[in-house]
């Protein structure tokens, strides 16, 4: 028998032994940094929700309760539900949630099966990784452009090295001419400012494409505002 509207499978008559049991599972059930939806294995319908379920999906318990799990959590069609059909273990799995406003959440989703009132329920609890992916695509940006930067220096820098060297070494034998020399450094320190400025073009590119996430003062900074 489905619950009533809006009160959930945790709520409702219980045994006076099993009701302080109740009250505190209903307390951590409320109050923890998880999502979790109550689900029957009959059906793929949703008996409970906790609030950080309807947070993340953008919908109330009441529109959560007798709609199936597929609309929400599961991309899996009916009859290929991978813990009642294909019998399948899911434990911290990358997955995602659609919320109310049709967009995909990275979710981290765990599938576990629990007796509630004498009757088998799978427990689908979750968390929002979205965070944690865009920090991961930070990542991968900030080494492109590391890598770019290396890229775009090591030429020069080699090139320079070399001319530096020969320079030391013409002037540690004596062999040089000081107008030349310093044509020379003169040369390098041009080189050297348009290294610093294309280095400061990477950045400022780096800045304008990662946009909000980096703070205004920052970015402000990296493009030369």
């Amino acid at each position: 028998m489905s619950p009533k509207a809006g009160k959930g499978l945790i709520s409702g008559s219980k045994k006076d032994d099993d009701a302080c049991t109740d009250e505190v599972f209903r307390g951590v059930f409320e109050k923890i940094q998880t999502g979790i939806l109550i689900i029957d294995p009959d059906t793929h319908t949703i008996m409970d929700a906790n609030p950080l379920a309807e947070y993340l999906i953008g919908r109330s318990k009441n529109e959560l309760i007798g709609s199936t799990c597929h609309e929400f959590v599961c991309p899996a069609k009916c009859g290929q539900c991978p813990i009642t059909d294909m019998h399948k273990d899911i434990h911290n799995l990358e997955r995602a949630l659609i919320n109310a406003k049709g967009e995909t959440i990275p979710i981290l989703k765990t599938v576990a099966k629990a007796t509630i009132h004498g009757r088998e329920y799978l427990i689908e609890s979750f968390i929002d990784i979205l965070d944690r992916k865009r920090a991961e695509e930070r990542k991968v940006a900030l080494i492109a452009y590391m890598n770019e930067s290396i890229m775009r220096v090591r030429t020069p820098l080699g090139l320079m090295t070399e001319d530096l060297q020969r320079l030391a070494d013409q002037a540690k034998g004596g062999e040089y001419d000081a107008e030349e020399i310093r044509m020379q450094l003169q040369i390098h320190a041009n080189n050297i400012r348009q290294m610093v400025r294309t280095l400061e073009e990477l950045s400022a590119k780096a800045a304008l494409e990662q946009g909000d996430d980096i703070p205004p003062e920052f970015r402000d900074f990296f493009i030369g505002k």
